[in-house]
Protein backbone atom coordinates (compact mmCIF):
# COMPACT_ATOMS: atom_id res chain seq x y z
CA UNK A 1 0.00 0.00 0.00
CA UNK A 2 1.65 3.22 -1.17
CA UNK A 3 -0.71 5.67 0.56
CA UNK A 4 -0.45 6.63 4.22
CA UNK A 5 -3.05 8.77 6.00
CA UNK A 6 -3.17 10.09 9.55
CA UNK A 7 -5.77 12.77 10.21
CA UNK A 8 -5.13 15.67 7.84
CA UNK A 9 -1.68 14.33 6.79
CA UNK A 10 -1.28 12.08 3.77
CA UNK A 11 1.70 10.57 1.97
CA UNK A 12 0.86 9.67 -1.62
CA UNK A 13 2.71 9.00 -4.88
CA UNK A 14 3.74 12.15 -6.74
CA UNK A 15 1.76 13.10 -9.85
CA UNK A 16 2.80 15.43 -12.66
CA UNK A 17 0.90 18.42 -11.32
CA UNK A 18 2.92 18.19 -8.08
CA UNK A 19 6.26 18.81 -9.78
CA UNK A 20 6.28 22.66 -9.67
CA UNK A 21 5.51 22.82 -5.94
CA UNK A 22 7.94 19.97 -5.21
CA UNK A 23 10.71 21.86 -7.02
CA UNK A 24 9.87 25.07 -5.17
CA UNK A 25 10.10 23.29 -1.79
CA UNK A 26 13.51 21.83 -2.66
CA UNK A 27 14.71 25.21 -3.92
CA UNK A 28 14.01 26.71 -0.49
CA UNK A 29 17.08 24.77 0.63
CA UNK A 30 19.31 23.98 -2.35
CA UNK A 31 19.29 25.33 -5.91
CA UNK A 32 21.52 22.53 -7.20
CA UNK A 33 19.22 19.86 -5.77
CA UNK A 34 16.21 21.66 -7.23
CA UNK A 35 17.78 21.77 -10.69
CA UNK A 36 18.74 18.09 -10.51
CA UNK A 37 15.29 17.11 -9.23
CA UNK A 38 13.61 19.04 -12.03
CA UNK A 39 15.70 17.18 -14.60
CA UNK A 40 15.04 13.82 -12.96
CA UNK A 41 11.31 14.40 -12.48
CA UNK A 42 11.12 15.25 -16.16
CA UNK A 43 12.17 11.69 -17.03
CA UNK A 44 9.77 10.05 -14.58
CA UNK A 45 8.35 10.41 -11.08
CA UNK A 46 8.07 6.76 -10.12
CA UNK A 47 9.22 6.14 -6.53
CA UNK A 48 8.60 9.81 -5.62
CA UNK A 49 6.07 10.86 -2.98
CA UNK A 50 4.44 14.00 -1.62
CA UNK A 51 3.43 14.76 1.94
CA UNK A 52 0.14 16.66 1.94
CA UNK A 53 -1.70 18.50 4.67
CA UNK A 54 -5.37 19.17 3.98
CA UNK A 55 -4.62 18.32 0.35
CA UNK A 56 -1.74 20.82 0.00
CA UNK A 57 1.76 19.56 -0.79
CA UNK A 58 4.13 20.45 2.06
CA UNK A 59 6.94 17.92 1.60
CA UNK A 60 8.66 15.60 -0.85
CA UNK A 61 10.47 12.29 -0.41
CA UNK A 62 11.42 9.33 -2.56
CA UNK A 63 13.25 6.02 -2.46
CA UNK A 64 14.57 4.09 -5.45
CA UNK A 65 16.10 0.62 -5.59
CA UNK A 66 19.85 0.90 -6.13
CA UNK A 67 20.88 -0.95 -9.33
CA UNK A 68 23.23 -3.87 -8.82
CA UNK A 69 22.22 -4.44 -5.20
CA UNK A 70 19.99 -6.93 -3.44
CA UNK A 71 17.27 -4.85 -1.81
CA UNK A 72 19.19 -1.64 -1.15
CA UNK A 73 17.29 1.62 -1.56
CA UNK A 74 18.57 5.16 -1.93
CA UNK A 75 16.53 8.01 -0.50
CA UNK A 76 16.15 10.83 -3.00
CA UNK A 77 15.27 14.46 -2.23
CA UNK A 78 13.70 14.60 1.23
CA UNK A 79 12.52 18.09 2.02
CA UNK A 80 9.78 19.70 4.09
CA UNK A 81 8.55 23.23 3.48
CA UNK A 82 10.38 25.55 5.92
CA UNK A 83 7.07 26.67 7.49
CA UNK A 84 6.55 23.11 8.75
CA UNK A 85 10.00 22.46 10.21
CA UNK A 86 10.21 21.08 13.76
CA UNK A 87 6.53 20.09 13.79
CA UNK A 88 7.00 16.32 13.63
CA UNK A 89 5.66 16.20 10.09
CA UNK A 90 9.07 15.53 8.57
CA UNK A 91 9.53 12.54 10.89
CA UNK A 92 6.12 11.21 9.95
CA UNK A 93 6.96 11.57 6.24
CA UNK A 94 10.29 9.78 6.60
CA UNK A 95 8.91 6.97 8.77
CA UNK A 96 6.13 6.36 6.28
CA UNK A 97 8.76 6.15 3.53
CA UNK A 98 10.71 3.62 5.62
CA UNK A 99 7.54 1.51 5.99
CA UNK A 100 7.04 1.54 2.22
CA UNK A 101 10.64 0.45 1.58
CA UNK A 102 10.14 -2.45 3.99
CA UNK A 103 6.96 -3.46 2.19
CA UNK A 104 8.93 -3.46 -1.06
CA UNK A 105 11.34 -6.04 0.42
CA UNK A 106 13.99 -3.45 1.18
CA UNK A 107 17.07 -4.74 3.00
CA UNK A 108 18.97 -1.49 3.64
CA UNK A 109 18.37 2.17 2.97
CA UNK A 110 21.03 4.82 2.36
CA UNK A 111 20.83 8.59 2.24
CA UNK A 112 23.39 11.29 1.41
CA UNK A 113 23.63 14.51 3.38
CA UNK A 114 25.87 17.55 3.68
CA UNK A 115 27.25 19.66 6.51
CA UNK A 116 27.25 22.85 4.41
CA UNK A 117 27.14 26.08 6.40
CA UNK A 118 25.31 28.83 4.54
CA UNK A 119 26.74 32.30 5.27
CA UNK A 120 23.28 33.67 5.99
CA UNK A 121 21.14 30.63 6.97
CA UNK A 122 23.75 28.65 8.88
CA UNK A 123 23.68 24.83 9.03
CA UNK A 124 20.73 24.35 6.69
CA UNK A 125 20.89 20.53 6.73
CA UNK A 126 21.13 20.09 10.49
CA UNK A 127 17.44 19.30 10.89
CA UNK A 128 17.63 16.70 8.11
CA UNK A 129 20.66 14.97 9.65
CA UNK A 130 19.01 14.90 13.05
CA UNK A 131 15.83 13.53 11.49
CA UNK A 132 17.70 10.68 9.80
CA UNK A 133 19.41 9.76 13.05
CA UNK A 134 16.18 9.92 15.05
CA UNK A 135 14.61 7.55 12.51
CA UNK A 136 17.39 5.00 13.02
CA UNK A 137 19.89 5.93 10.31
CA UNK A 138 23.54 5.69 11.37
CA UNK A 139 26.48 7.55 9.84
CA UNK A 140 28.57 5.06 7.84
CA UNK A 141 30.79 7.22 5.61
CA UNK A 142 32.06 10.77 6.01
CA UNK A 143 34.05 12.31 3.18
CA UNK A 144 35.54 15.66 4.28
CA UNK A 145 35.89 18.42 1.66
CA UNK A 146 33.86 16.37 -0.82
CA UNK A 147 31.43 18.84 -2.37
CA UNK A 148 33.84 21.73 -1.83
CA UNK A 149 36.57 22.66 0.64
CA UNK A 150 34.91 22.66 4.04
CA UNK A 151 31.77 20.77 2.93
CA UNK A 152 31.61 17.06 3.67
CA UNK A 153 29.51 14.30 2.16
CA UNK A 154 27.79 12.18 4.82
CA UNK A 155 26.19 8.82 4.01
CA UNK A 156 23.79 7.27 6.50
CA UNK A 157 22.54 3.68 6.45
CA UNK A 158 19.47 1.99 7.94
CA UNK A 159 18.79 -1.74 8.26
CA UNK A 160 15.28 -2.58 7.00
CA UNK A 161 15.15 -6.30 7.82
CA UNK A 162 16.98 -8.91 9.84
CA UNK A 163 20.39 -10.00 8.60
CA UNK A 164 20.84 -13.60 7.52
CA UNK A 165 24.10 -15.61 7.79
CA UNK A 166 26.03 -15.55 4.51
CA UNK A 167 29.17 -17.05 2.99
CA UNK A 168 31.10 -14.80 0.62
CA UNK A 169 33.30 -16.02 -2.24
CA UNK A 170 35.97 -13.50 -3.23
CA UNK A 171 36.19 -12.28 -6.83
CA UNK A 172 39.79 -12.46 -8.12
CA UNK A 173 39.32 -10.69 -11.47
CA UNK A 174 41.43 -7.64 -12.32
CA UNK A 175 40.22 -4.03 -12.35
CA UNK A 176 40.31 -1.86 -15.46
CA UNK A 177 39.66 1.89 -15.46
CA UNK A 178 36.97 2.91 -17.95
CA UNK A 179 36.00 6.56 -17.42
CA UNK A 180 36.75 9.77 -15.54
CA UNK A 181 34.08 12.36 -14.73
CA UNK A 182 33.67 15.33 -12.44
CA UNK A 183 31.16 14.49 -9.72
CA UNK A 184 27.95 16.56 -10.06
CA UNK A 185 27.44 19.30 -7.49
CA UNK A 186 31.11 19.26 -6.46
CA UNK A 187 33.93 21.72 -6.91
CA UNK A 188 36.85 19.78 -8.40
CA UNK A 189 36.04 16.24 -7.19
CA UNK A 190 36.35 13.45 -9.78
CA UNK A 191 35.07 9.89 -9.95
CA UNK A 192 36.90 7.00 -11.60
CA UNK A 193 34.71 4.31 -13.15
CA UNK A 194 35.95 0.76 -13.63
CA UNK A 195 35.04 -2.75 -14.75
CA UNK A 196 36.21 -6.25 -13.93
CA UNK A 197 38.34 -8.04 -16.53
CA UNK A 198 40.30 -11.27 -16.79
CA UNK A 199 43.48 -11.61 -14.76
CA UNK A 200 46.41 -9.91 -16.49
CA UNK A 201 44.15 -7.49 -18.40
CA UNK A 202 43.67 -4.90 -15.68
CA UNK A 203 45.00 -1.45 -14.87
CA UNK A 204 48.43 -1.24 -13.22
CA UNK A 205 49.25 1.17 -10.36
CA UNK A 206 51.48 3.27 -12.64
CA UNK A 207 48.58 3.77 -15.06
CA UNK A 208 46.93 6.06 -12.52
CA UNK A 209 49.60 8.72 -13.08
CA UNK A 210 48.08 9.82 -16.39
CA UNK A 211 44.70 10.14 -14.70
CA UNK A 212 46.19 12.18 -11.86
CA UNK A 213 47.92 14.51 -14.33
CA UNK A 214 44.67 14.96 -16.24
CA UNK A 215 42.71 15.85 -13.09
CA UNK A 216 45.46 18.22 -12.00
CA UNK A 217 45.28 19.99 -15.37
CA UNK A 218 41.55 20.53 -14.72
CA UNK A 219 42.33 22.02 -11.28
CA UNK A 220 40.79 18.97 -9.63
CA UNK A 221 41.16 18.50 -5.87
CA UNK A 222 40.56 14.79 -5.35
CA UNK A 223 39.82 11.44 -6.97
CA UNK A 224 37.24 9.01 -5.59
CA UNK A 225 36.53 5.34 -6.21
CA UNK A 226 34.41 2.64 -4.57
CA UNK A 227 34.45 -1.15 -4.81
CA UNK A 228 32.49 -4.12 -3.49
CA UNK A 229 34.36 -5.66 -0.58
CA UNK A 230 34.49 -9.04 -2.35
CA UNK A 231 36.74 -7.66 -5.14
CA UNK A 232 39.96 -9.18 -3.86
CA UNK A 233 42.42 -7.13 -5.92
CA UNK A 234 41.01 -3.68 -5.11
CA UNK A 235 42.83 -2.97 -1.82
CA UNK A 236 46.32 -3.74 -3.12
CA UNK A 237 45.81 -1.88 -6.41
CA UNK A 238 44.42 1.23 -4.75
CA UNK A 239 47.07 1.24 -2.02
CA UNK A 240 49.84 0.95 -4.63
CA UNK A 241 48.27 3.89 -6.48
CA UNK A 242 48.39 5.93 -3.21
CA UNK A 243 44.64 5.98 -2.58
CA UNK A 244 43.52 5.85 1.03
CA UNK A 245 40.48 4.08 2.40
CA UNK A 246 37.67 6.47 3.30
CA UNK A 247 35.06 4.26 4.95
CA UNK A 248 32.56 1.64 3.88
CA UNK A 249 28.82 1.21 3.51
CA UNK A 250 27.94 -1.96 5.38
CA UNK A 251 26.04 -4.67 3.43
CA UNK A 252 25.56 -2.23 0.55
CA UNK A 253 25.44 -4.74 -2.31
CA UNK A 254 24.06 -7.64 -0.31
CA UNK A 255 24.51 -9.02 3.16
CA UNK A 256 28.22 -9.54 3.69
CA UNK A 257 29.34 -7.37 0.75
CA UNK A 258 30.09 -3.75 1.64
CA UNK A 259 30.93 -0.81 -0.60
CA UNK A 260 34.48 0.29 0.26
CA UNK A 261 35.33 3.93 -0.50
CA UNK A 262 38.74 5.28 -1.51
CA UNK A 263 40.10 8.77 -2.14
CA UNK A 264 43.27 10.35 -3.46
CA UNK A 265 44.16 13.98 -2.81
CA UNK A 266 45.56 15.83 -5.85
CA UNK A 267 48.48 17.93 -4.65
Amino acid sequence: MLHRIDGNLELRPMVVRDIPIAISIIREYDDDDADEAQETYGTGIGDQFCLCENGMVIGVVGAKPIPGTDGSFGLSWTYLHPQHRRTGKGARMLNWMIEIMKERDGRKAFVHASDYIDPEMGDIYRDARELYQQSGFALEVRQPDYYAPGESMLIYGLRLCDKEPVQIVMNTQDIKLTDLDEIPETDGAYWLAWELVSQGQGTKPQDFQKVIEQVRSWDGRALFMAFPSDVANAPSLLTAARFKTAGRLIDYYEDGIDEVHYRLEIS
